[in-house]
């Protein structure tokens, strides 16, 4: 009866079969280079870097002059004198005299180059510019800020992905064990149930530690954004680092280092020059321009005229007012949030190092907790004793185990996420 019952509970596993061979194996440096490749986040940061570079390249030829060329035919029919429109440079037109064949339509030919350049904007052009680079370093930043963020997520789910390979290993020798005592053992019928119990427990445990593997290696694959089929294993061990951080030089580093108060700091420049931008809108514009033309009413093209011009524009706008103040409450606005941001990193570095402290402390004494019980175990186990005390045992021992595991998982996960915290590392 009690080997059909451990047949009975085998019969899940017989079923399963083994995974597939594995066709690539990742470290964590290797996990990390591809999901800055593949990653649609980091990708899209990248593009908005190249805008914004491209933005600088427009903002500088803004000091260069407008130059260009135009030609133009008319043929026109006139019966008293016109002009044509201003895109054609309002060039006057006669009533021609009859030809011998009774037409009075003309030709009319023109060809021009002109130069416009701006020789005094009070400042626009240049604030223009220094805006455009505010925006290209805090795209810098905002790249880094990201290539962070996906550097912590993917350390975080591969040393997930290597607990829940060794919560496998370990439920699966806790069943072999459990299922080897029971077989060898003579069990009266209440101790038969308990033992049937004491299996099925094993079973499920070792059912859920599989059932959570496959789910962390999908999000394996979907964090390093390859196939979600792709056969794969992963190459790294549980080991945690031990550091000593001082918390003050941690806050300050972060204030330093975060990419996020640094993309602030830009944001502040741009607020100012905006400003800037705002108050030059009452500021006279002194400009130059020039031409040169050549119409005639056929070819060769020899009459000529040309131009070269300097000017000043006074600008009186109704929303001067409006939008300088939009711009300075805007500014007012960055301010406020860079306050709370700095408020916000400083906490988050305060949590993190709070985290890292406490699995820092409870990880070796969960390990000598585990290690005590099992050298207890083996100990009692030279002793004897009947064959459902060593299963209790057993499972005690694995409990422990799975708690000290998962504090090594969150020793190191605790430190990536100080790391991230303060913008550095803080291993040699």
């Amino acid at each position: 009866m009690l080997a059909s019952l451990l047949l009975v509970l085998a019969a899940p596993l017989l079923a399963f079969s083994p995974p597939a061979r594995a066709d690539k194996t990742f470290t964590l440096e290797d996990s990390q280079r591809l999901a800055l490749l593949n990653d649609p986040s980091v990708l899209s940061a990248e593009q908005d870097k190249i805008i914004a570079q491209q933005r600088v390249q427009e903002a500088r030829f803004l000091f260069l002059p407008e130059i260009g060329v135009q030609a133009s035919a008319t043929k026109y029919d006139a019966r008293y004198p016109f002009s044509l429109s201003p895109d054609f440079r309002n060039i006057l037109l006669f009533p021609q005299a009859p030809n011998p064949y009774g037409s009075t339509t003309g030709n009319l030919y023109s060809g021009r180059g002109y130069m416009n350049l701006s020789l005094f904007e009070g400042g626009r052009t240049l604030n223009t510019l220094r805006l455009a680079k505010a925006a290209d370093q805090q795209a810098n930043t905002a790249l880094e800020s990201v290539k962070l963020d996906l550097r912590l997520s993917v350390q975080e789910i591969f040393y997930k992905l290597l607990l829940a390979q060794e919560r496998v290993d370990a439920t699966a020798q806790y069943q072999g064990a459990a299922e080897q005592l029971v077989g060898s053992a003579r069990l009266k019928p209440w101790e038969r149930v308990e033992a049937a119990a004491l299996l099925a427990e094993s079973q499920a445990k070792a059912s859920s530690a599989a059932h959570k593997l496959d789910l962390a290696r999908l999000a394996f694959l979907k964090g390093i954004n390859v196939e979600l089929d792709t056969a794969f294993s992963i190459s790294g061990s549980l080991q945690a680092k031990i550091v000593h951080p001082d918390l003050d030089k941690l806050v300050l580093w972060a204030m330093e280092l975060r990419p996020e108060l640094q993309s602030e700091t830009y944001r502040a420049q741009m607020d100012a020059i905006s400003v800037n931008l705002a108050a030059a809108r009452r500021i006279p514009t002194v400009f130059a321009a020039g031409d040169y033309e050549v119409t005639r009413e056929g070819f060769p093209l020899l009459d000529n005229n040309w131009d070269i011009s300097i000017g000043m524009r006074i600008p009186f706008a109704y929303d001067y007012f409006t939008q300088l103040r939009q711009k300075r409450a805007e500014q007012r606005q960055g301010q406020l949030k860079r306050a709370e941001l700095q408020d916000h990193v400083r906490l988050e570095v305060r949590r993190a190092y709070e985290d890292l402290m406490y699995w820092q402390t409870e990880e070796p004494l969960r390990e000598s907790r585990y290690k005590q019980v099992q050298g207890l175990y083996d100990e009692a186990g030279k002793q004897g004793g009947s064959a459902l005390e060593r299963l209790r045992g057993l499972g005690g021992v694995l409990d422990l185990k799975l708690d000290y595991l998962s504090a090594v998982t969150q020793h190191i996960i605790a430190l990536a996420r100080l790391e991230r915290a303060v913008g550095r590392s803080l291993t040699p």
